[in-house]
């Protein structure tokens, strides 16, 4: 994170002399200070409050997924950096990027801070025999302790009826907790961690801290891809899918669903191609192609991908393929979808076996030749088209075509396949959305 970064966002000075502490694990107890805050409260006593927040916690959509009737009940994301917020919910300005000022300024660094907290409660501290001015003086600055240069996004949104919810990550440090003195310490990053908070109405509760997988041990995502035709526009596809998938991730396998004869030789030798390529990554385990031989039906195509059974040597090298009972993560995608590497770390972060799906909101951009013949410019290259601003686009936050699931899911995918309308609006049957799975609507990636 840039300097410029941290004077146009979040001031980083007041992070720097904060005392942090933590909240166990999936602990709903409230910390000493959530305590105080609490015995101010007029006519109330603490041991309500405490039961209050209690019920506010175990009734949040968070802690265990709620049944929703259709797509318009759900309460999408909003994801934010340490210097931007890209809401969701546009408010006044109509900004589709912003600095966080204000109250939502104050809001996202008490989360920080309070992420920080949690995170920071086992770093290890000198001998109760060490000076205590000089520890107090280490103990701010140790190597071990997180700092806001470890922050490395976030999510929030806010529940009417229960409170305000937070998923941070952070880069995660192994922290060494052998006997050796304090300034010996020396951290090593690792991996991500994932901080969730919530505000329930009241002082913030640390609901977990969890540590994701490194990157060898990253979830094998398997890619769907209904096609027929727009061969230039999936050759741009695979340029892209080679650089960011198969060279950069390394754990994700393509398919495409052809229909029609027309193009099929052409989209075929753009594949081939990609396997005759010296050090592409492409291979016949992580890409391959079904032709079927009828009119286009994105539906069709989404439900036959998700339906064929994939070599089982690809999820034979990920440990948490036993953990999730050999279920495949499966992320249905257009082929005018730009995505990037941490894209495909949050379709893993933000999905569940049987718990959470995931819905990124696509960043639509209008038609270049429209939007810089407007403005006298000449139209850049593809490359310096995707610019999130409210001139180049909008959040296209109706659509509910693309998405990442696992296929143990395999009823919700046949009945979201064959609902599915042009304008792709329409989730699946609601009585098949009335199960308690958790969803997430995240603005997120960007589409031509």
């Amino acid at each position: 994170m840039s300097p410029t970064e941290k004077g146009n966002g979040i001031g980083p000075s007041v992070l720097g002399s904060q005392q942090l502490q933590d909240t166990p694990t999936l602990n709903f107890n409230l910390t000493s200070s959530s305590s105080s805050s609490m015995q101010g409260i007029s006519g109330v006593g603490s041991g309500d409050c405490v039961s209050y927040i209690r019920r506010q916690l175990s009734l949040a959509e968070i802690s265990r997924g709620l049944p929703l009737n259709n797509e318009y009940e759900l309460i999408a994301f909003s994801h934010f950096t340490f210097s931007r917020v890209y809401p969701v919910d546009l408010g006044l300005g109509k900004r589709v990027v912003e600095k966080p000022i204000g109250f939502k300024r104050k809001d996202l660094l008490e989360a920080l801070v309070k992420a920080l907290e949690s995170l920071n409660k086992n770093v290890t501290t000198p001998s109760p025999l060490t000076n205590n001015n000089h520890h107090n003086q280490n103990s701010k600055n140790s190597p071990n302790r997180y700092t806001l240069d470890d922050f490395l996004e976030g999510l929030y949104r806010s529940e009417p009826t229960t409170g305000t919810q937070y998923e941070m990550y952070f880069r995660t440090k192994n922290i060494n907790t052998n006997n050796k003195s304090h300034m010996d310490q020396v951290p090593s990053v690792n991996g991500v961690t994932k901080v969730i908070l919530m505000r329930p109405f009241a002082p913030l509760q640390t609901i977990s801290t969890e540590t994701l997988p490194v990157a060898k041990d990253k979830e094998l995502i398997h890619i769907i891809l209904p096609l027929s035709g727009r061969t230039a526009t999936f050759q741009s596809f695979m340029d892209k899918f080679v650089k960011i998938a198969l060279k950069n991730d390394r754990r994700v396998h393509l398919t495409v669903v052809y229909f029609g004869e027309e193009g099929l030789a052409e989209a075929r030798g753009i594949m081939s191609r990609v396997l005759m390529t010296k050090n592409s990554g492409g291979n016949s385990n992580n890409l391959r192609l079904l032709a079927l031989n009828e009119t286009f039906s994105r539906g069709k195509g989404l439900r036959v991908g998700a339906e064929r059974d994939w070599d089982q040597q690809g999820l034979s090298n990920s440990p948490l393929s036993s953990r999730h009972n050999g279920d495949v993560l499966l992320f249905m995608c257009d082929v005018d979808v730009v995505f990037s590497a941490r894209f495909l770390d949050r379709c893993r972060w933000n999905t569940e076996p049987g718990r959470k799906v995931y819905y990124p909101v696509v960043f639509s951009l209008y038609n270049p030749h429209v939007v810089y013949t407007l403005q006298g410019k000449e139209v850049p290259p593809e490359t310096d088209q995707l610019v999130i601003s409210r001139d180049t686009g909008f959040w296209r936050d109706f659509g509910y075509g693309m998405t990442c699931q696992y296929s143990n899911r395999k009823e919700l995918v046949g009945s979201l396949a064959e609902e599915l309308q042009p304008t792709e609006r329409c989730i699946g049957k609601k009585g098949e959305r009335k199960k308690s799975l958790g969803q997430k609507k995240i603005s997120d990636e960007r589409r031509h």
